[in-house]
């Protein structure tokens, strides 16, 4: 297991909280129904600052203490570990994750009033899980209460450790830009795969399998997100997961999908014609947003925002919804009334990372906006949405729900699409479509 990187995020993590101290929680099983669980997945902050997979986990950092970085893990328990799995327990994460101290769980109420003295404040996450901000009160209570005569410094407020650690975020470093790659390659197998296995009479439901098995035939663990497999007028409910009716000759088929690689996400969106060849309303609809996202993405480059960004996309669409003759007027008044809103109702980025939305501010503490610096990655994903049941729309227009998305990392002098390689030309879209789901197996 690869440390290093974890040792300098949490030294930096110990600089920015001073003289406080920091609690990070590892994920929870979640139930699922009666006595079934979810499958497993780790917090990303925890994981961010160990590598550590496993739940019922807490790391503790007090950087005014000798011992700054404390791990309370699972003990290894025999029978505990014929049912659930191998544990990794104390000795081993003491060995494998570069941590000063570890101690058992099953220890952590005993421990916490010998690591608070010392620090006067207590980061964790206030918003996660609310049961848990209440034990750590509850804990602190007892605490203070118990030391109320001694002379040390102990804790007196709490703040929100998940912003610390999302500014951290914002930059990727290469380990994980390594992962994203991964998962983006895993993501390229399966989109194209997805082309070309659609056909008029699939299911939507048969083409999301397809595509999530070439996922993991890919190398990745799964899914970073519930996929979106959309088809015809589904396309225009912007978070569809039905996914669940038949396809038909003459539409289209918007799929939102990323593959997951060692939890860090890919993000992905591309609409194909369910028969392989666009129809010419269906042709200069996508082109408009194929030329959006072009321009937008030229402009992701060390020095911009993501309200650059957002501004060309919306330029150009709103302008190819006037040619278009879907809005009419001015380009300037368009834009200034948000008329585009009606068919455009959602922004044109968000950070990527260990989460698909991944919590990195997108204002600094000064209330500017963040610009961009290499190693930042982000999507671009512009769209045009034109619902079946607009009667203002012309009928070939009606029903038509186009995105395309990809990821972006930035660069020291510009940008590079880490997804580049899933097929958008119109030409090669068709190409994919034509292609042999079997030479995917």
């Amino acid at each position: 297991m690869e440390t290093t990187s974890y040792i300098e995020r949490r030294n930096e993590l110990l600089e920015r909280i001073g003289s406080g101290m920091a609690i990070v929680m590892a994920s929870s099983h979640k139930q699922r129904s009666h006595d079934t669980e979810y499958s497993y997945r780790q917090d990303s902050n925890f994981k961010y600052l160990t590598g550590f997979n496993e739940p019922e986990s807490i790391l503790v950092l007090t950087p005014e203490n000798e011992v700054k970085t404390t791990l309370f893990v699972r003990p290894k328990d025999e029978l505990a570990e014929l049912w659930s799995g191998k544990r990794m327990g104390i000795s081993k994460a003491q060995e494998l994750l570069d941590v000063d101290d570890v101690h058992s769980i099953e220890d952590f109420e005993r421990i916490l009033p010998e690591l608070m003295p010392g620090h006067d404040s207590l980061y964790m996450d206030l918003f996660e899980d609310s049961s848990e901000v209440v034990k750590m009160l509850e804990r602190c209570k007892k605490i203070q209460m118990a030391k109320r005569k001694a002379k040390v410094l102990l804790p007196s407020s709490f703040k929100n450790l998940r912003s610390e650690i999302g500014r951290m975020r914002l930059k990727k470093d290469q380990n994980e830009i390594l992962a994203m790659r991964k998962a983006a390659s895993a993501t390229l197998l399966g989109h194209k795969g997805a082309m070309a296995f659609t056909g008029p009479g699939r299911n939507e439901r048969e083409v999301q399998a397809y595509m999530e098995f070439l996922f993991k035939m890919g190398g990745a663990q799964g899914t970073a997100y519930e996929s979106i497999v959309a088809g015809g007028n589904n396309a225009n409910t912007l978070h569809y997961v039905n996914n669940n009716e038949n396809l038909k000759d003459g539409d289209l088929l918007l799929i939102d999908a990323g593959a997951e690689f060692n939890l860090y996400a890919a993000d992905v969106t591309r609409t194909f014609p369910v028969n392989g060849k666009f129809s010419p309303a269906q042709r200069d609809v996508y082109q408009l947003v194929l030329e959006a996202q072009k321009a937008s993405i030229a402009m992701a480059k060390p020095g911009k925002t993501l309200t650059d960004v957002h501004k060309e996309t919306l330029k150009v669409l709103t302008d190819g919804l006037i040619h278009l003759k879907v809005l009419e007027g001015s380009l300037e008044e368009n834009l200034e009334q948000h008329l585009y809103r009606r068919f455009y109702p959602h922004g044109t980025s968000h950070w990527l990372g260990l989460d698909v939305h991944d919590e990195s501010p997108y204002i600094t503490e000064t209330l500017d906006e963040y610009v961009f610096e290499e190693g930042m990655v982000f999507t671009i994903e512009p769209g045009l949405y034109f619902p079946a049941t607009d009667a203002t729309l012309r009928n070939e227009l009606q029903g038509i729900g186009i995105r395309i998305e990809d990821d972006i990392l930035i660069t020291h002098n510009g940008h590079e699409i880490l997804t580049a390689g899933i097929p958008k030309e119109i030409k090669e879209v068709e190409e994919a479509c034509k292609t042999d789901y079997k030479s995917f197996l």
